[in-house]
């Protein structure tokens, strides 16, 4: 692992983001945008129903987590694309630069985007909702990192899918977090699920970073065997999506799809 060249790869994807307003602008409004809805929408049934602050507390805690997860799945595809799109990818690999040190240049850049997306989201919720960042307490730290890890592992499958069958896979970079929010039970509990549908759930390490984070809101205590659950989850489907995206990457240069598809 060479950090020179994983620092040239953060600092060309900080040249073509400064060069392109609206690459800075998604930082911003897609968590702006998601938290006005939903707290409009927690503010809602706050006035129709009883238990109004925990409510809020619960939709509003639920949406900022969830971001966290949906930016991890789609920045690293995204920052893919980009270079597929600008046939640039390629030739990007015909430099010393080795795949590793390109998951690692992206994955900081998504970190430190994440990052601000996050400190202006809960700026927000603050001045409009009165949301505390308290109200997640240190749990905050875990549950961010399993969501970020799972989010990388869907991304890298799907990246995985775009090197093997080209521009026609692209629209999963958006809708992969949408498919597995259902069964993730971000904004109601895993019991309302139906039978077959909690089952599934259970395999998603989501599921437990949600189901936690209810309950420490509602009763001040987390499932530690729950968490370590989720962690060994996180753990096996990220090393399944990194042999899998290996495997795509040698079957691409192999059969030349990368070339024939952008």
């Amino acid at each position: 692992m060479n950090w020179a060249r994983v620092g040239a790869i953060m600092l060309k994807t900080w040249h073509n983001s400064k060069r392109d307003v609206f690459r800075i602008f998604d930082i911003f409004w897609w968590p702006a945008f998601e938290l006005f809805i939903w707290g409009i929408f927690s503010t809602f049934l706050s006035r129709t129903t009883t238990g109004g602050m925990n409510i809020i507390t619960l939709l509003l805690g639920g949406i900022i987590l969830w971001t966290f997860f949906d930016r991890s799945s789609r920045d690293i595809s995204i920052s893919m694309i980009d270079e597929l799109w600008s046939r640039n990818f390629v030739n990007l690999f015909s430099t010393p630069l080795s795949m590793a040190e390109y998951l690692v240049g992206v994955a900081v850049v998504a970190v430190i985007k994440l990052a601000v997306s996050m400190v202006f989201m809960f700026f927000l919720a603050n001045v409009f909702y009165g949301f505390q960042i308290a109200s997640f307490g240190f749990y905050l730290v875990p549950a961010a990192a399993g969501l970020v890890v799972f989010g990388w592992a869907l991304s890298l499958i799907v990246q995985g899918f775009i090197m093997r069958f080209g521009h026609t896979v692209e629209v999963f970079i958006w809708a992969v977090a949408i498919l597995v929010q259902p069964l993730s039970c971000v904004f109601y509990p895993v019991s309302v699920l139906p039978g077959w549908a909690r089952h599934v759930a259970y395999f998603l390490p989501t599921t437990y970073f949600f189901e936690n984070m209810r309950l420490l809101m509602t009763a001040h205590t987390v499932n530690g065997m729950q968490i370590l659950t989720a962690y060994g989850l996180d753990a096996l489907y990220l090393l399944l999506a990194l042999l899998f995206f290996y495997a795509s990457y040698r079957q691409a240069k192999k059969s030349g799809n990368l070339i024939k598809n952008y």
